[in-house]
């Protein structure tokens, strides 16, 4: 039985891979028949539909490859009482899979019976591409709902034990029974939980926001994973204080959110920068890198600022970009004698610039967010990012006159004919990097198109330099198959929150309630940055723009901020939540590859915490510095 389910999830995986490569396929097709003259009816609707196709199927199989996000801080030290809050977090990650289950298999049922079309030039029958969804919901819920048994029949700790080395050999429940009653608690609690939060007062603002925040804050400090926490409260706020219906609400805005044409620059970002780190592309970065670097007061640790510079500029991933430069860059920096202190803190803050210098996922989420063009928001990251670089690197020459006695021993010299040949390694992933962007501000090709350039250009290379494989070539297929399915559930579940919140009148409310401060925008800016500092401790950075934009997108249109200039600003703050504690994504990655203490980490990442404080305050002294570029280039 163990075989033939973890079979599914596989088969599951693999179907979603195939989705992914489908949506590049369409992508090309649609980009050469538009520069031929020809029509592509239904191209952008049919790669959404791949899209919808790539997210769903692979939920189960990233499931069980630990790849959704969810806050296990208390999870991991809740001691003697770890089995008991697994049950807890499973339990209800189950009921919300299952409820997304049972709403997509009837949204597709529906469909069919009453034969639905789409409203785009392709006229598809809903109920084709719906299947995929109702079949990767069902298979989802199979993964949840099996684990949740595992841990309840056997010793099985959750798909995350490995990572965390968890120790339940003292944990209470040690029978099958103590766990059945822990079970049925959990769901006797649930159900009183729902029958107490309906058919509130739809007035009542402050009553409102103090239960989407507890119920928020509870469910995702329990250890839900982040995507089905966002449902259950966006659930609470649909019966607490509308009568609409919460499920076919919730499936049709998952749908929608899930389906859409923009959002297939995510997966194919991301697969690029996975064929990048998989490959020796990455490895010749830095060896092109090194000579010039060495030059600079601070040598090779600038290596860290450009290195990130330049994988940022083809990966749109702050992990990724880590991983990628941190996996060249920490063992040469530790041979030749660099402190640690300033190879990891140099390392976590400029692996952040992936999330600002285009192609950026974080901007490609905030523009299809807020409906803004990502292009503009592209551009619009460019001078900000490299900025941020120049303070990094600025940083380190300042570390290396204030702290003589800690200078490494001086690199040999290569000469400038050696550092010249050393720089053609770095000429593919540059040729990369303006065929990315310069065909984005050339007006060749959308954000979309650009990524799949990006993914045809880096197979390419990588397949001239001899490292592109049958291996390397499923693995990163996978990976980004991954990595997007756990993007987009967060994603589906944000969309549901954001309805439920409209529905309520929230968002509404709460910026009348703001504007009774009359806060003049620069006050308005420096309440956000806190606001933003607090909940990034919490919340990995997607998760933060996707789940206060319906509250704080409003105040900001009413308060005339131009949303480009805070798309670069959220990126900024959002980069900040990477190296904070206790939930600081670049933290746990470094964690991992150096196994220091995740406090030691936090502390190496404090002075570039301060630079991207700093940063904000440049960015509001120079508002032009975000949103001078777009405008230029769209007005030539």
């Amino acid at each position: 039985m163990r075989r033939l389910l973890d079979g599914l999830y596989h088969a599951s995986g693999m179907a979603a891979a195939v989705a992914l490569v489908a949506i590049l396929i369409l992508v090309i097709t649609q980009m050469v028949a538009r520069w031929s003259g020809l029509l592509f009816p239904g191209g952008a609707q049919y790669a959404g539909y791949a899209m919808a196709a790539t997210s769903f199927l692979a939920m189960a199989y990233t499931f069980n490859h630990n790849a959704h996000i969810r806050v296990a801080l208390f999870v991991n030290k809740a001691g003697r009482y770890q089995r008991a809050m697994e049950v807890w977090c499973y339990t209800l990650a189950s009921l919300a899979a299952l409820f997304l289950a049972w709403y997509a298999v009837k949204a597709t049922m529906l469909s069919a019976r009453i034969n639905d079309i789409s409203q785009g030039q392709d006229a598809t029958p809903l109920w084709m591409p719906q299947t995929f969804m109702a079949i990767g919901a069902v298979i989802f819920a199979i993964a949840v709902v099996d684990n949740l048994a595992r841990i309840l029949l056997s010793d099985f700790q959750g798909v995350d034990a490995a990572e965390h080395g968890k120790d339940w050999s003292d944990a209470l429940l040690h029978s099958r029974i103590s766990r059945a009653i822990m079970l049925a608690a959990v769901l006797i609690a649930v159900y009183l939980s729902l029958r107490t939060m309906t058919g509130f007062d739809r007035d009542a603002v402050a009553l409102k926001i103090g239960i989407f925040l507890f119920v928020m804050f509870f469910l995702l400090g329990s250890g839900i994973w982040v995507g089905l926490a966002l449902m259950g409260v966006a659930y609470i706020g649909m019966i607490g204080f509308t009568s609409r219906d919460p499920g076919n609400a919730m499936i049709i805005t998952v749908w929608t959110s899930s389906s859409s044409w923009t959002l297939t620059a995510l997966p194919l970002f991301i697969w690029m920068g996975e064929i990048l780190y998989r490959t020796r592309l990455s490895e010749d970065m830095f060896k092109g890198l090194a000579p010039w670097m060495a030059r600079i007061p601070g040598g090779l640790l600038h290596t860290n600022v450009v290195g990130c510079t330049v994988f940022a500029a083809v990966s749109g991933s702050s992990a990724a970009t880590l991983t990628t430069v941190g996996k060249m860059s920490i063992p040469e920096l530790q041979k030749r004698g660099y402190p640690e202190f300033m190879t990891i803190g140099t390392l976590a803050g400029a692996a952040t610039l992936g999330l600002m210098i285009p192609p950026s996922l974080t901007l490609i989420v905030y523009g299809v967010t807020v409906k803004e063009s990502i292009t503009k928001l592209f551009m619009a990251g460019v001078l900000p990012g490299l900025v941020l670089a120049a303070m990094f690197m600025l940083y380190i020459v300042a570390w290396y006159y204030l702290r003589p006695s800690q200078r490494p021993a001086p690199e040999a010299r290569v000469g400038f004919v050696d550092a010249l040949k050393n720089s053609t390694l770095l000429i593919p992933v540059i040729a990369l990097v303006v065929v990315v962007i310069g065909s984005m501000y050339g007006g060749y090709a959308t954000p979309t198109e650009a990524a799949a350039f990006g993914v045809v250009g880096a197979l390419v290379l990588a397949a001239m330099q001899g490292s592109l494989n049958r291996s390397t070539f499923l693995a990163s297929l996978l990976g980004a198959t991954r990595t997007s399915a756990m993007i987009a559930l967060i994603l589906m579940g944000a969309a549901f929150l954001s309805l439920s919140m409209g529905f309520t009148g929230l968002p509404r409310a709460l910026a009348a309630w703001i504007a009774e401060f009359d806060l003049s925008p620069i006050a308005l800016i420096a309440a956000l940055t806190v606001f933003y500092i607090i909940i990034g401790m919490f919340l990995d950075g997607i998760s933060a723009v996707v789940l206060t934009m319906a509250i704080i997108e409003p105040m900001i249109r009413a308060a005339g901020i131009d949303l480009i200039w805070f798309g670069i600003f959220i990126v900024v703050v959002v980069e900040m939540a990477q190296i904070t504690p206790p939930i600081g994504f670049n933290l746990f990655v470094l964690q991992s590859m150096t196994r220091h203490d995740i406090t030691y980490i936090a502390k190496t990442a404090l002075p570039m915490f301060a630079i991207m404080v700093l940063m904000v305050a440049i960015m509001v002294a120079f508002p032009s510095l975000a949103t001078w570029l777009p405008e230029r280039l769209l007005a030539q």
